[in-house]
């Protein structure tokens, strides 16, 4: 179904996908994709890339009908909102997406941001890493240059999405955060020029 959808922006949108550093992505083990989220388009495109990718969702979205059968389709976990909740429950999730062998998207802005839109980068990614030694992979891309966030106008051009090689894991948190956003926000910028 991804691939329809994906094909149909292609050809009817004329919106040309082009993903770098495909060989970056670990194979047969879980992992974090870090990405820059700015449209459906994003989240599309690692899905393709990855089938069995899971994602989080706040515990209160389950309660929603339809959309938790939906999820559980999925495989999204749910999880508790706040800092410390989240992060307390680090341990678990990371012994899912290792016995399961799936990457995990962590969108780290927290939300959809338009093109130049810049938010503080949440700390989630170098939990995981810290905590259960998986990779991050960083995504930067392009996408809201095509598909604009709360926009139905899908403009033409070069979708570019970038996978980085694995963050390094000898990093502080403070410098792990640095390097995200130059991997992820700054990055991401410079594919949008």
């Amino acid at each position: 179904m991804i691939d329809i959808i994906i094909l149909m922006y292609e050809k009817v949108a004329n919106i040309k996908i082009e993903e770098r550093g495909i060989e970056n992505i670990p194979q047969d083990k879980g992992f974090i994709y870090c990405s820059k989220h700015m449209s459906n388009m994003d989240a599309l495109i690692l899905y393709r890339r990855s089938p069995n990718l899971t994602a989080l969702a706040k515990k209160e979205l389950f309660r929603v009908p339809l959309l938790n059968l939906v999820f559980k389709k999925m495989g999204v976990i749910a999880i508790n909102r706040g800092a410390s909740e989240a992060q307390k429950q680090t341990p678990i999730i990371a012994k899912i997406l290792i016995g399961q062998k799936t990457p995990l998207i962590i969108f780290a802005e927290g939300t959809r941001t338009v093109v130049g839109e810049r938010r503080p980068l949440k700390s989630g990614a170098y939990y995981y890493q810290k905590g259960a030694d998986l990779d991050v992979i960083v995504a930067a891309h392009n996408a809201g240059v095509c598909w604009p966030k709360k926009s139905w106008i899908k403009w033409p051009g070069k979708l570019i999405m970038e996978y980085s090689k694995p963050m390094p894991k000898n990093l502080n948190k403070e410098d792990f955060m640095d390097e995200l956003g130059r991997r992820l926000l700054d990055r991401s910028e410079e594919l949008m020029l």
